[in-house]
């Protein structure tokens, strides 16, 4: 290998990278805005409740910032936490998207809508950064 092919990630785990990023990014900034959960069920929660659910969306967001970042920077350990970043994103953002969808308390077929959305949506970027090209690159 030469040094120039040693420098360069491939295409799919630099825009798998990119999404996580930018993902995490605007996950931190949303709540922020005020443009974060506010159907009536949510704001009927415990204070308590509310604190938890935004420090969930806070780690998970957090960590698609810092795994997108060391992808960039070839760090080994970055391609792993990225991936169990994904399936966290996935197993938590289906429930959060069934409820944007329904405008309210899901039933059982916007809960299917929303964790289908969630797992192909994430299934995208995991075979991104899961491929053997892009494990090669980051041993």
């Amino acid at each position: 290998m030469n040094n120039e092919t040693e420098k360069s990630l491939p295409l799919g785990l630099k825009i798998a990278a990119g999404y996580l990023v930018i993902g995490g990014l605007a996950g931190l900034i949303w709540p922020l805005l005020g443009l974060g959960p506010n159907h009536p069920e949510f704001e009927a929660l415990s204070i308590a409740a509310k604190a938890g659910k935004y420090f969930r969306e806070t780690l998970i967001n957090s960590g698609m910032l810092v795994c997108g970042t060391a992808l960039f920077y070839r760090k080994a350990w970055a391609r792993k936490g990225a991936l169990i970043v994904l399936v966290a994103a996935a197993f938590y953002g289906g429930n959060a998207f069934a409820w944007g969808y329904a405008r309210g308390a899901p039933n059982a077929e916007a809960l299917m809508i929303g964790y289908g959305a969630m797992i192909l949506w994430n299934s995208i970027w995991f075979y991104l950064i899961y491929r053997k090209s892009s494990a090669e690159i980051l041993h």
